[in-house]
């Protein structure tokens, strides 16, 4: 049995997907943009936690060629929306007996780093999240051990407060952690921006180096 969790990494259409950025980026851009999210994500999910303990959980053909590509295996089943996807993994992984823990990461984290998830997967509380910036949505979901059974995901609007509830009810340990690197994510028009400025800073300051 891993030591290490099993990183899940839920990815809609990447055809259809950062609908909320259509007034920054035309389609073809959007699509793009969600390709080099999802590369990126699984690339780091397999640093993280090595490649046997990552799976992509996604019902699209590309995203599923570009997990295959990079040796990263698959859940492909088509669930009506994504909490019934993520128990409908979770529930897989309980039958395989492989992993005691499993950790979500969405793909649309782009500051997340090995450090900043190695810090949630070493944490001992059943449950542990990390809420976006505005603490009402979930960008990390780690559970643990007795945790994982029959856990009620509740991705959507106020799934921070949802998730946090799941864990009281149930009697679980949870401990909330505030990373800024997994704090982050691109979901309006303004985190886009604010992402693009950041990855364009080493650039410039480079150019302001060399005068």
């Amino acid at each position: 049995m891993s030591a290490m969790p099993l990183v899940l990494v839920p990815c809609k259409s990447l055809a259809y997907g950062k609908s909320r950025l259509a007034e920054l980026l035309d389609a073809g851009e959007r699509e793009r943009l969600c390709r080099e999210l999802l590369i990126n994500t699984l690339r780091l999910a397999a640093d993280t936690a090595g490649q046997e303990n990552v799976c992509l959980l996604t019902a699209d053909a590309e995203a599923g060629r570009i997990a295959r590509d990079a040796g990263i295996q698959i859940f492909a089943k088509d669930w009506p929306d994504l909490n019934t996807a993520i128990a409908g993994a979770r529930d897989d992984i309980i039958t395989l007996s492989r992993w005691q823990s499993c950790l979500v990461l969405p793909i649309d984290l782009p500051l997340a780093t090995k450090t900043s998830l190695l810090s949630i997967i070493a944490n001992g509380a059943d449950v542990t999240i990390v809420p976006d910036r505005g603490e009402a949505g979930t960008n990390i979901l780690m559970l643990r051990g007795k945790a994982l059974p029959e856990w009620r995901f509740a991705y959507g609007e106020a799934s921070f407060e949802a998730h946090c509830r799941e864990a009281r009810q149930r009697g679980l340990s949870l401990d909330i952690r505030r990373v800024r690197e997994l704090a982050f994510d691109i979901d309006e028009p303004d985190d886009y921006l604010e992402w693009k400025k950041h990855r364009e800073l080493p650039r410039e300051k480079a150019q302001g180096d060399s005068r």
